[in-house]
């Protein structure tokens, strides 16, 4: 990323925002294939040489929209409703509405596709996954169940993110209805209540 010359002030706080959410504006209506320096800078209102200033690439442009954009939305759907006993914060994640909107689900469905064209888009993926949001999901579970075993917290928070990401792709195809949406909800909470088991009489605070 090209750092301000000394002296001048900078506005990489504001620009870089901005153009990253233009990015993202730019990937709902074409895909991330459509993601060009000049149709960026046109949806930002930015000269094309002032994306290139504070991005040197595309591939870097892509690299901080993933990291920064996409890496946001997941940590905002492990953590929002934090103020609601667990099993409704769980339940919450397979509702309507646990995306921010629709955009964002179109925005995941094409890094997803792209991931298995492109080894650089799948490592990103990979260590948000790995490193942010399994992690982030572990830590509430076994806030929750401080007396089950680690190992059974990380299968069960592997397995609650298999059933998101499975519910939220059938959904975009058009699969989900009332009835199935009933029948993940169920499945999320089946999944919770293994804890519980394996938790016996101790399972930490009602969070």
């Amino acid at each position: 990323m090209t750092v301000n010359q000394v002296g001048r002030p900078s506005k990489a706080k504001e620009r870089i925002p901005e153009i990253l959410e233009a990015t993202f504006a730019v990937v709902v209506r074409e895909g991330l294939a459509g993601v060009t320096f000049s149709k960026v800078a046109e949806v930002a209102g930015l000269q094309r040489t002032l994306v290139l200033h504070y991005f040197g690439s595309r591939e870097e442009l892509i690299g901080a929209f993933i990291d920064h954009v996409v890496g946001a939305m997941g940590s905002a759907i492990v953590h929002r409703h934090d103020d609601l006993p667990l099993p409704q914060r769980v339940a919450a994640a397979y509702a309507p509405g646990a995306y921010g909107t629709r955009d964002d689900m179109v925005v995941w469905a094409e890094l997803v596709a792209l991931s298995a064209r492109d080894p650089a888009v799948r490592e990103r993926l990979r260590d948000l996954w790995t490193g942010r949001w399994l992690p982030d999901l572990e830590a509430v579970l076994a806030d929750r169940y401080r007396a089950v075993p680690a190992e059974d917290v990380s299968a069960t928070a592997y397995a609650l993110a298999c059933l998101f990401e499975a519910h939220w792709a059938l959904d975009i195809q058009g699969v989900v209805d009332e009835r199935r949406q009933q029948h993940v909800e169920r499945a999320a909470e089946v999944i919770l209540d293994s804890l519980e088991v394996r938790g016996g009489s101790d399972p930490g605070p009602q969070r």
